[in-house]
């Protein structure tokens, strides 16, 4: 081996592009936005491989398997914001809302009863936490 091996393989390396980061799964689909007031999307939840994905500044935050959890905390990031001075905006795509509803009349609710159950549970597992309820968009 040359002396100059290394230096040369690394100036190689320099020279090349960056390779893209490989996703493993399926591509996001997306499903929900949290808009503020410049429209832009700061979030959302999006549907992959069987899977609701909570999105916040382009990084997955949560997951579940629940269409109505998935709304729950797009919910809860409103208020949150909301508390803080910041508007934000949920729109819902109407697959993710009629899966939900699915899920909430399953159990013998509405979908707004049934949201107003998974924040209750939030809150007693937080205890500290303020309640505050943003409606569903139409």
């Amino acid at each position: 081996m040359s002396r100059n091996s290394k230096a040369k393989r690394d100036a190689r390396k320099k020279k090349e592009p960056d390779r893209p980061i490989r996703r493993l799964g399926a591509a996001l689909q997306p499903h929900a936005q949290l808009l503020d007031a410049d429209d832009t999307a700061i979030g959302g939840v999006g549907w992959r491989d069987g899977e609701w994905l909570l999105v916040l500044g382009s990084q997955v935050a949560a997951r579940s398997d629940s269409a109505a959890m998935a709304l729950a905390m797009l919910r809860h990031v409103v208020a949150v914001q909301e508390r803080a001075g910041r508007e934000l905006r949920l729109e819902a795509s109407a697959p993710l809302l009629h899966a939900a509803g699915r899920e909430a009349a399953a159990l013998g609710r509405t979908l707004e009863e049934h949201l107003a159950e998974l924040e209750q549970e939030r809150i007693e597992r937080e205890p500290l936490a303020p309640v505050v309820t943003p409606s569903l968009p139409h």
